[in-house]
């Protein structure tokens, strides 16, 4: 990640001192940003890409991906779905499924939904209170990422770096249902480094921050990747 800034700027900067810690700030910002999406996302591992969690759970010749489909997708059949994605780990992998991840916009979507008795099927928990009749619960209501509850007694993880724009109509967004420890993420230091000789005809200086990184599968069978006509992305969330 670079960003090209003038000595202009710089020299005269209010900050004293504080302007390369400002950008360097957003850089490495979009560089975590960055590996994170690499990461979950459908990178196939070549020409320099990581081969992400979503390509690992979609493999359909060495891989144990799960199909929705659903022209009106609802939360039932997609807890559904999850149940399914939890016994192939559990059943391919002979070890628990460790963790649900999705994008924060199918959470809430599931969160709204409710069965035929207009109750809600993912029930909100708190202290000493229990959930009844749900499929899933809320430990952490409006949380914009990380953990936030359970699906299938599973721990559900949001994160907003899951595409919402896979498959042949690039218009979904994919679960992933995994024993994620199974993956391996090596990273070297972060290193910034600037540039004053690339744009200097312009006195313009180059601010950089880079890697290195790469990530290892243990197995093809640890991770299960739901995608489908019912994981298009809901509108409105």
């Amino acid at each position: 990640m670079y960003e090209n800034v003038s000595i202009q700027l710089v020299e005269q900067s209010p900050l004293s001192g504080g302007l390369d810690r400002l950008v360097f700030g957003d850089l490495m910002a979009d560089y975590a940003l960055q590996l994170n999406t690499a990461v979950v996302g459908a990178g196939d591992g070549t020409s320099g890409t990581l081969k992400g969690l979503i390509t690992l759970g979609s493999d359909t010749t060495n891989g144990i991906p799960t199909t929705w489909t659903e022209t009106t997708p609802s939360a039932v059949n997609g807890a559904i779905a999850i149940a399914k994605a939890i016994s192939k780990v559990v059943t391919n992998r002979y070890k628990q499924a460790e963790a649900i991840v999705m994008h924060p916009s199918m959470w809430y979507w599931f969160a709204s939904q409710v069965d035929g008795s207009n109750r809600p099927l993912v029930v909100p928990v708190t202290g000493a209170s229990q959930a009844f009749n749900a499929a899933g619960t809320v430990t952490n209501p409006g949380a914009p990422a990380g953990l936030v509850g359970t699906i299938q007694g599973v721990p559900v993880f949001l994160d907003a770096t899951v595409t919402k724009a896979y498959g042949a109509s690039t218009n979904q967004s994919p679960i992933l249902v995994g024993k994620f420890s199974d993956s391996y993420l090596f990273e070297s230091g972060v290193k910034t480094r600037v540039l004053p000789d690339v744009l200097s005809a312009n006195l313009t200086v180059r601010f950089q921050v880079y890697g290195y990184a790469a990530l290892a599968h243990r197995f093809n069978k640890s991770v299960s990747a739901i995608s489908g006509t019912g994981t298009v992305a809901p509108s409105g969330y």
